[in-house]
């Protein structure tokens, strides 16, 4: 094989598995529409949780207090330390912010 065929060769295959591995890792498929909303539970979906333009539960301005109140109680002791610490990190990194006048 001529070395500019290989090359091409390499090369093609190389950005095929980039792009398919791309989108696997966003939770997507590279056929269709392009988008890919996972099907949402019926408790507790709106606007905001589902839909392409979805926010993240928890990371717009949301109080430490919230962010405690919506760790599950039949969670293990590990799993809440996790999601307190979590929650205060979360705290801790938006007071700055919430401190900028004209919020």
């Amino acid at each position: 094989m001529k070395p500019f065929a290989q090359l091409f060769l390499w090369t093609t295959i190389g950005l095929a598995t980039l792009t398919m591995g791309c989108a696997e890792m966003q939770g997507g498929s590279t056929a269709g529409s392009g988008s890919a909303t996972p099907a949402a539970s019926s408790a507790g979906t709106s606007a905001v949780n589902t839909g392409p333009g979805r926010v993240s539960q928890g990371t717009q301005g949301d109080s430490l207090s919230a962010c405690l109140a919506r760790i599950p109680s039949d969670s293990s002791a590990g799993q809440r330390m996790v999601a307190e610490q979590t929650c205060r990190r979360n705290a801790d990194n938006q007071a700055p912010i919430m401190a900028v006048p004209g919020q």
